[in-house]
């Protein structure tokens, strides 16, 4: 039952967002959080240039309080970006319910932050198509789509009484444990990489191989392996891996899929994300296509995290054979 004063924000069967307000009616809000997404995104694009994922990067992956589980896609940027831009030290989150639930209340005066996800749902009998129509009465199953839903989730910070895990700080100097967890953690993939390239990092999918200059040849260890994953996730394009070649992305938009794969597993193994010197040339392209579309911007984090998805299941499934 809602009793305080604060601004709380509930989820309807829809999606749609409300406010309640004690003492008044209940307002009705459209989700937002794709269009200030996009904003967030195009401004650090053109402020920071090709060194844009740092910040948000830097706070880690945000993580919720109730299921145990880290936020995913697109998702991940929109939380980041709030603790960063609110210069909190907590990456931990909740819904109202997920909080109250835990016998938590939110502090007076804060402010949600949204989050999306994907629902399955069955279509009506009278959106089908003749085809799908026949296929229904044979079968007795209705197709199904995607919809897309919006929640409201407050941050460790925003609670009452809560003592809450700090973020850690991510290295921008690595130990030798360092290198060797993520030397570990890339060598656990099966990705064949061939160091001493003469002709900068590449992947060649012709040969399924990624080719790498010498560590000696980057000004930190940090450089060099955020270069290294970021050729790793192009790697993970392939049919048997993410199968995101079926895409048929153009090179702009598949560097864009690669860079922020990379700043996911940057945030994953706690390091710090340098920029790509020779992206500067696809930042207006980047740009163009946010602008442009909703739908380019939440396809690349889309198929970015698919790409850390496979990674870490590479890791999983190496752990099983061990």
């Amino acid at each position: 039952m809602l009793t305080s004063t604060l601004v709380t924000p509930i989820i309807n069967s829809v999606g749609n967002a409300y406010i309640f307000n004690k003492g008044e009616n209940m307002k009705k809000v459209k989700p937002n959080m794709m269009k200030e997404m996009q904003a967030n995104i195009i401004e650090l694009m053109k402020t920071e240039g090709d060194n844009w994922t740092k910040s948000w990067v830097e706070v880690g992956l945000p993580h919720n309080i109730a299921t145990k589980k880290n936020y995913r896609g697109g998702n991940v940027f929109n939380l980041n970006y709030a603790v960063w831009k609110n210069e909190w030290k907590c990456n931990q989150w909740g819904t109202f319910k997920q909080w109250n639930d835990l016998g938590y209340k939110i502090k007076k005066g804060s402010k949600g932050t949204q989050v999306y996800y994907w629902e399955l749902r069955e279509k009506k009998l009278a959106w089908l198509t003749e085809a799908e129509k026949a296929k229904y009465h044979a079968t007795k199953k209705l197709p199904t789509y995607l919809l897309q839903r919006f929640a409201v989730v407050f941050n460790g910070v925003q609670i009452e009484d809560y003592k809450y895990q700090k973020v850690q700080a991510h290295k921008t100097e690595l130990f030798d444990k360092d290198v060797a967890m993520i030397e570990n953690f890339i060598s656990n993939t099966g990705a064949n990489v061939i160091s001493g390239s003469q002709d900068g990092a590449f992947y060649a999918k012709l040969f399924d191989t990624i080719h790498m200059p010498y560590k000696t040849d980057f000004f930190t260890d940090v450089d060099y392996f955020s270069t290294k994953l970021h050729e790793l996730t192009h790697w993970t394009m392939t049919k048997e891996r993410t199968n995101r070649v079926e895409e048929k992305l153009d090179y702009a938009t598949e560097e864009l899929v690669a860079e922020i794969g990379s700043a996911f597993l940057c945030a994953y193994l706690g390091i710090s994300k340098t920029p790509r010197a020779d992206h500067a040339k696809y930042l207006n392209c980047w740009i163009q296509r946010i602008e442009e579309s909703e739908k380019a911007m939440t396809k690349a984090f889309t198929l970015a995290q698919k790409a850390l998805d496979c990674l870490v299941e590479l890791q999983e499934k190496k752990a099983e054979v061990a």
